[in-house]
């Protein structure tokens, strides 16, 4: 006994159990598409994120180069004024030491003398 309008159970399901494998395949090729996708973005980010990295080290290398060249400068000239007070002192001692030499050759020659500490 079958009703005249109704459609049998068994050839719906054969049809879903065909479709079945290409509705799997579809839906296995978008999440692939998909993760395809997600990958790229993950590294475009990462190839930006590390543009703006080295973008930003050419600007700060810039300022620490120019700090490492005033340091630099600064260092020298330190040194240099420290070697300016040392060729000072040692023309001012040997200026002083003249002077008293010439202060005694003038003592000597006047007949004056004046005792020397060793």
């Amino acid at each position: 006994f079958s009703l005249p309008n109704s459609t049998p159970l068994r050839s719906s399901s054969k049809e879903d159990a065909m479709n079945e494998p290409l509705n799997v395949r579809r839906r296995v090729q978008e999440e692939q598409i998909i993760t395809d996708r997600l990958l790229s973005i993950k590294e475009k980010s990462h190839a930006m994120r590390a543009c703006e990295w080295h973008n930003s080290r050419l600007r700060n290398d810039v300022h620490l180069q120019q700090l490492q060249a005033t340091k630099a400068i600064t260092t020298e000239l330190e040194q240099q004024n420290k070697e300016l007070l040392l060729l000072r002192r040692a023309r001012m001692m040997e200026f002083l030491a003249d002077e008293a030499k010439e202060f005694e050759r003038q003592l000597n020659s006047m007949g004056l003398a004046f005792c020397k500490e060793s």
